[in-house]
């Protein structure tokens, strides 16, 4: 608790709450509740394979005019 306001705390905070939005959005959106692939390989594939659209999202959007 003693830890909890300091600026280090506040910024590890913000860190998970932006890590946690992209996990929600692969979730929802890519439909990524389940891995279709077997094993661990295919697991980190798999995944690598949503972060990157995500990522391709992303960069779509910014790129975009508004």
């Amino acid at each position: 608790r003693a830890l909890s306001g300091t600026e280090a705390s506040i910024r590890a905070r913000q860190r998970r709450k932006r890590i946690e939005r992209v996990f929600g959005h692969l979730k929802r959106n890519l439909n990524l509740r389940s891995l279709k692939l077997r094993g661990l390989n295919g697991a980190a594939e798999e995944f690598t394979m949503a972060a990157a659209a995500y990522n391709l999202q992303l960069l779509a959007n910014r790129a975009a005019p508004a």
